[in-house]
C-alpha cells in the first residue's frame, strides 16, 4: 500500500461527501486507501459516511468508535493512524476537500524524489463560509520550497488538508498529544524533526474557514493565547530540548497579544458603545474582538466581480485566453429585443476547482439556444489558459455573450481613489470610526491622496504608539 488517506471527520454532514468525492476521484499508479475517523457525529455524518463504505469496501475502512472520545478528535485520530497500512500518510479533514485528482500522485512522486523530506504539502485555498470575504491562498510567493524544524516551529503554515509524510517517521501518537489543541501543527513538529518539509507550489485543496471550527471560532486574543500555551506546552512534552527556538517565538507572541489587548482597550475606553468602526488591517488578519460594536474591515475584504462585453451574433466561436485559476468565469448568452433575455450559460474554471457553487450549464432552451466551452475545466498552469466558447441563438436572431469574472483573491485598492471610495462607502454604511494601528499608519502614504482626504476631511482624537483613530462622524 503507498498511501493511506485519514479522513477525520465529526458533524460534517454537509460537507463530508465532496471531501470524499474528492479523495475517491484521485488518479494514482498505485494502490491507496481510505481510512474515514468518525466520532459519533450528532447529525448524518456516520450514515453518509457508512453508505460511502459500502459503496467502496475495497477502498475504504472505517473507525466508528461506540461513543464520542473527543480530545478535538485527537483520539479517534491516532486509532486511524495505528490501522494506515500506507509508506505515506495524507491528511484530510471532513469539512475540506481536494481540487485536483492528481493531488496524491504529486505528493507521492515529490517524496520519492526527495529522500531528505520527512513530510511534503502544498498550497489551499482558503474559504470563509460566514463572511462575505474572498478566499485567498494558504501559503503566499515567499513560502520556502523546502523547510526545516525551526520554520515550522514559528509558525503553522501547513493547512490540514494539504501534508503527507512518510509513516515511518512516527512509530506512535505519544500519550500527550491527545489534549493539544493545535494537534496537526505537533504532528509536523514532530515529523520535522526527521527531516525537511517540502512545498509544491500548487492550489490542489480547499481550507473551509467557518464559526464551528475548533480554531476559526476563537478571536485574535484567544489565537495569542492559544499560541502561547501551544509553545510552552509542546516545549514541555519535548523535554525543552528545542527551548532556544521556543522561547524567542514566545516573548513574540506576549508582546503582540500585548498590542492587541491595548488596542482594544483603548478603543473600549475611547469610542462610544455601539459605534461602528473600520479597522485597517491586512487581509489575513482576524479582525480585533470589539465586544459591542460593528466592526468593518478596510481595504474591503469581500470579494471582487467584473462583467465585460465577449463576443456577439447569432452563433459563432470565440477563444477567451485568460481563464486564471484564481476566478471563475460565467459565460451568458442573451437575446431579445433588448438583449436582456437569458438564453444559455456556462461556467468555466481552471483545474475543475469548485470555489463556488454555480448553476450547473444551462440544457439548450426550446429554441435550441446553447453555449459551450471547451476545454472547462481549462487546465491548470503557470500562466493563464484557453477556452473556446461556441454559442447559438438557435432561431437566427441576434445574441450577445457576456461574461462574468468572479475574483477568489483579495485585491488591495490599486490606488488612493478607489481606497477612498472603499473608505467612504463603509462609512456610508455606518462606520464612525476609522481605527489604524500604529505599524500600518505606513499604509496611509501607500495610497495617494488618502492620508490628505483624512486629514482634510476628519478629526483625529487618537494618535500614540498603540493606534491612530479618526472620527469620521463629521467634518474637519
Amino acid at each position: 500500500m503507498k498511501i493511506s488517506v485519514i479522513v477525520l471527520t465529526y458533524n460534517h454532514e454537509k460537507h463530508i461527501a465532496q471531501a470524499l468525492d474528492s479523495v475517491l476521484v484521485q488518479e494514482t499508479n498505485f494502490d491507496y486507501e481510505i481510512i474515514i475517523a468518525e466520532d459519533c457525529s450528532t447529525d448524518r455524518t456516520r450514515s453518509i459516511v457508512l453508505d460511502f463504505q459500502r459503496r467502496n469496501p475495497e477502498k475504504i475502512r472505517l473507525v466508528l468508535p461506540a461513543k464520542n472520545l473527543g480530545c478535538h478528535g485527537n483520539r479517534v485520530f491516532a486509532q486511524a493512524f495505528e490501522l494506515a497500512q500506507g509508506q505515506y500518510v495524507a491528511l484530510l479533514d471532513g469539512d475540506d476537500y481536494w481540487t485536483s485528482p492528481t493531488k496524491l500522485q504529486k505528493q507521492a512522486d515529490f517524496l520519492d524524489a526527495h529522500s531528505e523530506c520527512a513530510l511534503c504539502f502544498h498550497n489551499a485555498l482558503r474559504i470563509y463560509e460566514d463572511e462575505n470575504r474572498a478566499p485567498f491562498p494558504q501559503n503566499f510567493a515567499s513560502q520556502k520550497r523546502i523547510s526545516a524544524l525551526e520554520d515550522i516551529w514559528e509558525q503553522n503554515f501547513i493547512a490540514y488538508c494539504t501534508p503527507m509524510f512518510r509513516k515511518d517517521v512516527l512509530e506512535t501518537i505519544p500519550e500527550w498529544y491527545y489534549d493539544l489543541l493545535c494537534a496537526d501543527w505537533s504532528l509536523y513538529i514532530l515529523c520535522a524533526q526527521h527531516g525537511k518539509i517540502g512545498y509544491i507550489d500548487e492550489i490542489l485543496g480547499v481550507y473551509r474557514i467557518h464559526s464551528g471550527g475548533l480554531w476559526s471560532r476563537l478571536d485574535a486574543i484567544q489565537k495569542l493565547e492559544g499560541l502561547i500555551a501551544f509553545y510552552e506546552t509542546m516545549n514541555a512534552n519535548l523535554d525543552f530540548r528545542f527551548n532556544d527556538i521556543v522561547e524567542p517565538l514566545v516573548s513574540a507572541r506576549r508582546k503582540e497579544l500585548a498590542v492587541v489587548r491595548a488596542l482594544v482597550e483603548t478603543t473600549q475606553r475611547i469610542l462610544p458603545a455601539g459605534a461602528g468602526v473600520i479597522i485597517m488591517s491586512k487581509a489575513h488578519e482576524d479582525q480585533l474582538p470589539l465586544k459591542g460594536h460593528q466592526v468593518w474591515a478596510f481595504p474591503d475584504r469581500s470579494p471582487k466581480q467584473t462583467q465585460q462585453h465577449f463576443a456577439s451574433g447569432a452563433s459563432g466561436s470565440a477563444e477567451a485566453p485568460w481563464i486564471g485559476g484564481a476566478s471563475v468565469y460565467e459565460f451568458c448568452l442573451y437575446g431579445g429585443a433588448a438583449q436582456d433575455n437569458l438564453l444559455a450559460s456556462v461556467t468555466v474554471r481552471q483545474n475543475g476547482i469548485a470555489f463556488d457553487s454555480p448553476p450547473p450549464d444551462r440544457e439548450p432552451s426550446k429554441n435550441g439556444a446553447f453555449i459551450r466551452a471547451w476545454p472547462n475545466p481549462v487546465p491548470a498552469g503557470t500562466k493563464p489558459g484557453k477556452t473556446t466558447i461556441n454559442w447559438s441563438t438557435g432561431d437566427g436572431s441576434k445574441g450577445v455573450i457576456r461574461v462574468l469574472m468572479k475574483s477568489h483573491r483579495i485585491q488591495y485598492p490599486p490606488d488612493g481613489g478607489e481606497a477612498i471610495e472603499q473608505l467612504e462607502t463603509l462609512r456610508a454604511k455606518g462606520g464612525e470610526f476609522l481605527l489604524i494601528r500604529r505599524e500600518l499608519v505606513s499604509w496611509l502614504e501607500d495610497y495617494k491622496g488618502l492620508k490628505e482626504h483624512l486629514d482634510r476631511q476628519y478629526r483625529i482624537i487618537q494618535d500614540d504608539e498603540v493606534c491612530r483613530i479618526y472620527d469620521l462622524r463629521g467634518t474637519n
